[in-house]
C-alpha cells in the first residue's frame, strides 16, 4: 500500500486545529486494530503533509477517557495513553524515528538502531525539536494531535527537502487505555 503525503507551500500554524484547509486536503488514514485488523471502538485516523522544512502529522481520535500523567519530555508516554509515528527515511529498517505525543501534549522524540536480530537500542533526543499541539473536547469525546517535526531530523533519507519519487516507511499507532482498565493498540501502515 502506498500513501501520498501532500507537499504544502507554507508552514503551519501547530495549534490542535486540524479543521484546517491543508488538512482536509491531506489523505486520510485508517487505523485498526494491530491483532486482529478489525475496525476498532473509538476510531482514529491519520494524516500527514510535508513543507520543505517540516513533515507535518494530524491524529484525530474518538476518546471518551484520557489516562495521561506524563508531562516531561521524553518521559515513558507508552506506558499511557498516546499516539505514536514510526518513520524510516531510507526504508532500511534498521534505523528509523520514533515521536510519542500524549493528551498532555508530553512529547518522546527517539532515534532507534535495530539490527534486525532482536537487538534494539534506543537513543533519546536530547533536545526537543518536534512542535506539537493537542486539543481534547471531553463533551465531543474527541482529541486531536497535531505535531510538526523538522525534516533536518531525517538524517539518512535519499533528500532533505524530499524529491518527487522518494519513498519512506512509516507506521502510526495508539495506545489507549479504558475507563475499564483494558488497553486497545492500533496502528496503520504504509
Amino acid at each position: 500500500m502506498e500513501y501520498i503525503c501532500k507537499k504544502i507551500n507554507k508552514n503551519l500554524c501547530i495549534d490542535g486545529d486540524l479543521t484546517k484547509k491543508e488538512w482536509q486536503e491531506a489523505e486520510e488514514l485508517q487505523l485498526i486494530e494491530t491483532v486482529s485488523g478489525d475496525e476498532i471502538s473509538f476510531p482514529t485516523t491519520v494524516k500527514l503533509l510535508w513543507s520543505d522544512e517540516f513533515l507535518y502529522v494530524g491524529f484525530q481520535c474518538v476518546e471518551d477517557y484520557v489516562f495521561a500523567t506524563k508531562t516531561e519530555y521524553n518521559d515513558k508516554l507508552y506506558e499511557e495513553d498516546v499516539v505514536e509515528l514510526f518513520l524510516d527515511d531510507d526504508k532500511d529498517q534498521k534505523t528509523y524515528i520514533e515521536i510519542e505525543v500524549n493528551p498532555l501534549n508530553a512529547v518522546l522524540h527517539y532515534g532507534i538502531h535495530n539490527n534486525l536480530a532482536g537487538k534494539i537500542t534506543q537513543y533519546a533526543r536530547v533536545d526537543s525539536q518536534v512542535e506539537s499541539a493537542v486539543i481534547y473536547n471531553e463533551n465531543k469525546n474527541s482529541l486531536a494531535v497535531e505535531f510538526a517535526i523538522p525534516l533536518t531530523e531525517f538524517v539518512t533519507a535519499s533528500h532533505i527537502p524530499p524529491e518527487k519519487g522518494d519513498s519512506w516507511f512509516f507506521n502510526a499507532y495508539r495506545i489507549n487505555h479504558r475507563k475499564n482498565k483494558t488497553v486497545e493498540y492500533y496502528a496503520g501502515s504504509k
